[in-house]
């Protein structure tokens, strides 16, 4: 019998230092900047051609970019897609403390949930249904199928394919945010559009060099800062802009018993550019790291078997105490740590270099390379009594991603075309223990089940080296693409854009619990949870070969009114990384589709009486989202349980924004939605056909306003927003399957004051001063924000019912000056 061995668990980190995939990078990219430097040097552009919009390239001769820069509402009014851009004033609205997650619910159809007011805690982001994100697992059948890149560099792990907003928690450093409704254009789809994208565009190199720094401070022990420096013209083409920020919270509304659940988070970014006759190449690097603790579900109404002091870990018996709940203890208060804690580590890196060349009259070649690690960890403490073996949790999880995308923009007459593919692999590695060291170690199969384990001849304890519950294992991926992207304009007022896309996932999954766990699974000690009987989930390779044809059109019925309609469909590779091969035969799997049509107008008015950059829409959609693989949350063991599905989304989303006057500006999003479970069958059988999908809001809303008003050279924008959020059915995680009982509405108003001063009163050196005060929540609702049914895992009674509660009213103050 082998001895027992200790590890450490961040020897399976085997990221390559960062310094050296800098350099290969910059390695890689030598022989195309050596090509262009010779006609840049040559041929050098005025300095006012110097720099470009890069999202401007090329933009208005094929079907629209929404990777490289930020869509203008012009370029939107034109194209075949829904697509909604949430700039810098919207996004202001969420706070300079809160993240991605906060902002990205100002667009319509999009219903965002969050665990905390920065952008630390854990959120789930869902667009017209489909979601993205680890906040609220419970019933999420559509988890991971929105694509997230960061300057059209994918961020999401191909693997996994759920992203979490904590990956992207300072908003100063982002210029705007793009959302696109359904897979999108060919050109513009990575490997797992199938329910719609985002896209962060950070701020770009500009021609002025200037710096603007900043701090805040906030509710809940809120606190932090952030800079932006931009070099502006360096010479030769070149320009670049170095950015940041950090942020403290030393509490969070859902705090409790002396423990405050506190939360932190950082991010940099640079990019340098060197523009040139035709084209430009640029590097960029970004870097995020996010800690928050996550409390549990509160206990909507009380229970006698539930207090906060929760029962004892050996008898099972109720620990005297105050009934815990929202009606008794507090509607925001959570359990003491010395019952529960759990903290969750996210942490993203990028390394990227983008070169674009016009190496022909007519012909634009793109090249995007890149590199993201990624990083996950769970540290979880559980004492509440009702699972002792699985008191303490340690999770780990990274992925190394690269990839190189080449593709080639051909202008023809009436016609043109984007020609091309992509080519990644990655390497994602998933380590899960749950342990009690205070407890015997036991067989748990074969003759001496139940029965107390010894090793070396010696009675043993679970620990770190010798869980109880436990899985090791890498899933290695192959994504292979191919597209032609055709723009056709036969008309001026017509516009027509197939498309067509040939993909290629190849997986490989490798069980290493053998070599992680040699005494678990050799002595059958603990569970594994990979398969039945303690035996491991046998290493599987699978390959799966989609053709994704797509198709829209645009046409003006006038200057300022367009009708358009688009259909696609898109895959990708089964869902759940490691969990998926681990429980589920390779052979039975197959990729998730979505098959999604849209119809609308659209209506862009630069200046017309009181319509003045006025952009205005609506249309109707259907989703069809088959071989949806389902997790059923497990608390007390590893995910062993999927339920399978498939399930259609139609509604309707509405927009408007205009500045009718020129000191006001007002928006409205509305959204209708009705998504129903074609197919619902439980890891029992059960069939619930015909069910409405879980935490999908039959209607989301959203309406405000900014108003400018000057005195002696000092500006000052109120402004004031609501945010609705239409009622929604939960999940019955007792019975592994949705319901029709609801989640009640809820709407929160919102209010900010920003004062900002001009450089003729701050001197030579300052530009500009801003102030801004912000009050959310204003009438301090309280609302659940996400509520099921439990199966009895986190407190020991089924079928209760666990809320989670929206942030009470808060205030946050910031200051930023910029040089």
């Amino acid at each position: 019998m082998p001895a027992t061995r200790f590890r450490s668990p961040v020897a399976r980190d085997s990221r390559p230092p960062l310094r050296l995939l800098a350099v290969s990078l910059l390695l890689a990219t030598t022989a195309a900047r050596a090509a262009t430097s010779d006609s840049a040097d040559v041929n050098a552009p005025s300095s006012g051609s110097s720099y470009v919009n890069v999202g401007h390239v090329s933009a208005n001769s094929r079907a629209l970019n929404t990777l490289e820069g930020t869509p203008t509402k012009k370029q939107i009014f034109k194209s075949t897609q829904s697509i909604k851009v949430i700039g810098k004033k919207q996004m202001s609205l969420a706070g300079p403390a809160n993240g991605a997650a906060q902002a990205l619910a100002i667009a319509p159809g999009v219903n965002v949930e969050a665990e905390g007011v920065s952008g630390a805690p854990r959120s789930s982001i869902s667009i017209n249904g489909m979601k993205t994100g680890w906040g609220n697992i419970a019933g999420n059948a559509n988890d991971g199928t929105v694509m997230v890149t960061f300057d059209g560099v994918p961020m999401i792990d191909p693997a996994y394919t759920v992203w979490q907003a904590s990956e992207v928690p300072q908003l100063s450093l982002i210029q705007a945010m793009s959302v696109t409704y359904g897979p999108g254009y060919a050109v513009n789809r990575w490997y797992n559009n199938i329910g719609g994208a985002i896209n962060f565009t950070p701020l770009e190199p500009a021609r002025r060099a200037s710096a603007t720094l900043g701090t805040f401070a906030g509710s809940f022990g809120t606190y932090g800062g952030y800079f932006n420096v931009q070099t502006g013209k360096l010479g030769d083409g070149w320009s670049g802009v170095v950015a940041g920020g950090v942020t403290r919270a030393d509490g969070n509304y859902l705090h409790g018993y002396g423990f405050n659940n506190p939360a932190k988070n950082h991010a940099y970014y640079a990019k340098f550019r060197k523009t040139f006759h035709g084209g430009h190449v640029s590097f960029g690097a970004y870097d995020a790291r996010s800690e928050s603790y996550r409390p549990l579900p509160i206990p909507v109404t009380p229970n006698a078997n539930v207090t906060v002091n929760g029962v004892n870990p050996s008898t099972g018996a109720v620990n005297p105490g105050p009934l815990y709940s929202q009606q008794t203890t507090g509607f925001y208060t959570t359990l003491p740590y010395s019952e529960y804690w759990k903290q969750s580590v996210v942490s993203t890196e990028l390394l990227y270099s983008r070169f674009v060349d016009e190496i022909a009259d007519n012909v634009t070649m793109h090249n995007l390379m890149w590199y993201r690690y990624g990083h996950r960890e769970h540290l979880h403490y559980d004492n509440y009594g009702n699972n002792n073996n699985v008191l303490d949790q340690y999770y780990y999880t990274t992925s190394d991603t690269y990839g190189d995308k080449l593709y080639f923009d051909i202008r023809a007459p009436y016609n043109d075309v984007s020609v091309g593919g992509y080519y990644l692999t990655s390497k994602y590695a998933s380590l899960l223990e749950f342990y009690n060291p205070s407890l015997p170690a036991q067989y748990a199969y074969g003759p001496n089940a139940g029965s107390n384990a010894t090793v070396n001849g010696q009675p043993v304890n679970y620990s770190l080296s010798l869980p109880s519950h436990y899985h090791d294992s890498y899933l290695y991926m192959t994504d292979l693409a191919a597209f032609i992207q055709d723009d056709i304009q036969p008309l001026k007022s017509l516009r027509i854009t197939p498309g067509i896309r040939v993909v290629s996932f190849q997986t490989n999954f490798v069980n290493n619990a053998s070599s992680m766990f040699p005494i678990n699974v050799t002595d059958q000690i603990g569970t594994n949870g990979d398969g039945t009987g303690g035996n491991n989930a046998p290493n599987s390779s699978t390959t799966f070969s989609e053709i994704e044809p797509s198709i829209g059109a645009n046409w003006q019925a006038t200057k300022v009114l367009a009708l358009y309609a688009n259909y696609s469909t898109a895959y990708k590779a089964p869902a759940g990384a490691t969990g998926t091969y681990a429980h589920l035969l390779a052979s039975s799997l197959a990729p998730q589709k979505s098959a999604q049509y849209q119809v609308g107008l659209k209506g862009y008015i630069r200046h017309d009486g009181l319509l003045n950059d006025a952009a205005f829409g609506a249309n109707y959609y259907n989703l069809d989202d088959t071989n949806e693989i389902i997790p059923i949350p497990v608390v007390s063991h590893l995910y062993s349980l999927f339920a399978s599905g498939s399930s259609r989304f139609n509604g309707v989303n509405i927009y408007a924004e205009d500045n009718p006057l020129y000191t006001l500006h007002v928006f409205a999003n509305l959204s209708f939605e009705r998504a129903i479970y074609s197919q619902y069958t439980t890891p029992s059988g059960g069939s619930y056909d015909g069910l409405p999908v879980s935490n999908v809001p039959a209607q989301t809303a959203n309406v405000g306003l900014f108003y400018e008003m000057y005195n002696r050279g000092v500006v000052y924008t109120p402004s004031i927003w609501w945010q609705y959020t239409g009622p929604q059915d939960i999940y019955n995680n007792n019975t592994n399957a949705p319901t029709t009982q609801k989640l009640p509405a809820f709407g929160i108003w919102n209010a900010s004051l920003k004062i900002a001063i001009g450089r003729t009163d701050l001197g030579a050196h300052v530009h500009r001063v801003d102030v801004n005060v912000g009050v959310y929540n204003v009438l301090n609702k309280q609302y659940n924000a996400y509520e099921y049914i439990s199966s009895g895992g986190y407190y020991g009674v089924a079928g209760q019912l666990l809320g989670e509660p929206g942030a009470p009213r808060s205030f946050e103050v910031s200051l930023s000056t910029k040089f």
